[in-house]
């Protein structure tokens, strides 16, 4: 219970965004919806932190939320291959187009994800991200830095809510990820 709150505690202030919960929700068409790498699992395979990010990705999509799809993420952590290829393999194996895909495979941070964003699909202005409840305040400063006009979803029941402990880790390191920000 007290872990419960203290993560509650920690993880609201840096949440805006929209919570998904319906699979079947219609959402505002944007040119694109951005899905910002995290660390793979030691398999390759996207972890359960990316799993999520992708899991509110093809709601959004499924939802009309964007006719285009950005995954951005390089290897990190001595991955054999890079986040936005093992993200852009689940989407396709979820069933989203191929041709609808911009995949950036060098991204190492949340900044990067969003240069790289701009730097791969100049015309885009409108995006959806993609990510988790603690991590949307400040991805969503760091895209609207480089031009985008942002709308942030996360899932309404996501792991943040299940593992109170891992959400209170996320929230410490997001504050110290802030810092960086700020004094940059």
């Amino acid at each position: 219970m007290i872990v419960r709150a203290l993560a509650s505690a920690l993880t609201a202030p840096l949440a805006v965004g929209e919570a998904v919960r319906e699979p079947d929700a219609r959402f505002e068409a944007r040119d694109a919806i951005v899905v910002p790498g995290a660390p793979l699992a030691p398999d390759g395979r996207p972890s359960e932190v990316l799993h999520e990010r992708l899991a509110v990705a093809l709601v959004l999509w499924r939802g009309g939320g964007g006719a285009q799809m950005i995954v951005s993420g390089g290897r990190t952590r001595g991955a054999r291959r890079s986040e936005g290829e093992a993200m852009a393999e689940a989407l396709i194996d979820a069933g989203v187009d191929p041709q609808a895909l911009v995949v950036d495979d060098q991204a190492q941070s949340t900044r990067d994800n969003a240069r790289r964003a701009r730097a791969l699909a100049p015309a885009v202005r409108t995006i959806w991200l993609a990510t988790q409840r603690f991590h949307t305040r400040r991805a969503a400063r760091l895209f609207r830095r480089e031009g985008f006009a942002v709308r942030a979803a996360y899932l309404a029941d996501g792991i943040e809510r299940e593992d109170p402990a891992r959400a209170t880790r996320w929230a410490l390191r997001e504050y110290a990820a802030w810092l960086r920000v700020l004094v940059r």
